[in-house]
């Protein structure tokens, strides 16, 4: 049996082929998201059944979503919806002094985490339960958008200030977490659909901008809190992992890594030996190279990331153009591969 590997596709992918839109009606409407969730499981089922995606006769699901923008949200930020993007939150920029006055809002008293709450009821009352989830933010994603970049200064010249609101940030986090899991028990999907349902991943997105000496400064207790109060616990990084491997190695309870495309993969096994790696496919090189580079990328990270049991991959954000050959040869190739190697028995 293969290692475990799926193709997502972003927005303008559902968009710019099929009219599929991520407006403001995907994320309020509830009838209209699941009715979408439908119609993507078709499309996928008549373009690459095949290989196993989608279905022919999908059921519905209460599928909740909101995007990264929910906390955001809650604590003022504008959010600005398109028909081809996810939902984004504009920063607010606090100064020091509202930084120093923040406090965590009353989430349930909030219109729009009673706007979700609300959907969440309707979901389960007419599907029986609810599969999405709702997305944490993540830590400094989260103070960024309180504070804006002048954070990355702060963390040099204020750090006082990058303390608090990163503190604020995390309690924030912490609260939705815990209403999540005690809520619906997933918690997962919203992030990433590689870790099993009832693991909160937190998604760091941002933290490829700063030196593993920051995070373990500012960040490491922060991610060590929400591993602790919210095990079982992973993380969803962007980009590149080499620089914070060491950092993200002394977090307890981490049990899931997802990192980015041409990550270091032995090397982070030095660290980490039994914690489950997501490596990621390089979405624009899934655009732009043909199905060899895909296949040799995928070759790669089997033989580079194991033990197999410990190891999947994926390829998200594809774009509108990415050619269906490359799509095809991601997952033919981690299946494929995946078992001769695990036959052969020398990884």
């Amino acid at each position: 049996m293969g290692i475990k590997a799926k193709v997502g596709f972003y927005p303008s992918w559902w968009f710019r082929n099929y009219g599929i839109s991520f407006g403001r009606d995907f994320f309020w409407d509830p009838e209209y998201r699941v009715d979408a969730q439908l119609k993507m499981q078709r499309i996928l089922h008549e373009r690459f059944g095949d290989i196993g995606m989608g279905s022919a006769d999908p059921q519905p699901e209460g599928y909740v979503d909101y995007g990264m923008v929910l906390l955001p949200e809650i604590f003022g930020c504008e959010v600005v919806f398109e028909d081809e993007a996810q939902p984004w939150a504009i920063p607010i920029n606090l100064s020091e002094d509202q930084v120093m006055e923040l406090e965590v809002p009353d989430l349930l008293s909030s219109p729009v985490m009673r706007r979700m709450v609300d959907q969440m009821s309707y979901l389960e009352e007419k599907y029986g339960r609810v599969t999405g989830s709702l997305n944490p933010t993540g830590v400094q994603n989260l103070a960024l958008k309180l504070r804006g970049e002048e954070l990355y200064i702060d963390y040099y010249t204020n750090p006082e200030v990058a303390e608090k609101v990163l503190e604020v940030s995390t309690e924030a986090i912490l609260e939705l977490g815990r209403y999540l899991r005690d809520r619906l028990g997933i918690l997962a999907p919203a992030v990433t659909p590689m870790a099993p349902e009832d693991m909160f991943i937190e998604p760091n997105c941002t933290l490829a901008q700063v030196s593993n000496d920051t995070f373990e400064r500012f960040l490491l207790r922060h991610e060590s809190r929400l591993a602790e109060e919210l095990h079982p616990f992973g993380i969803h990084h962007c980009g590149n992992g080499d620089e914070l491997v060491p950092g993200y190695a002394k977090i307890p309870h981490l049990d899931f890594l997802e990192v980015g495309p041409k990550t270091d993969l032995r090397r982070l096994r030095e660290f980490m030996p039994r914690v489950h790696i997501n490596a990621r496919v390089d979405p624009v090189r899934m655009l732009n190279e043909g199905e060899e580079v895909i296949r040799a990328d995928v070759r790669e990270i089997v033989d580079t990331g194991g033990p197999l049991e410990l190891l999947s991959v994926d390829a998200v954000g594809c774009d509108f153009g990415t050619p269906d050959a490359n799509v095809r040869a991601m997952l033919q190739e981690a299946k494929a591969y995946s078992e001769q190697v695990a036959k052969e028995g020398v990884r």
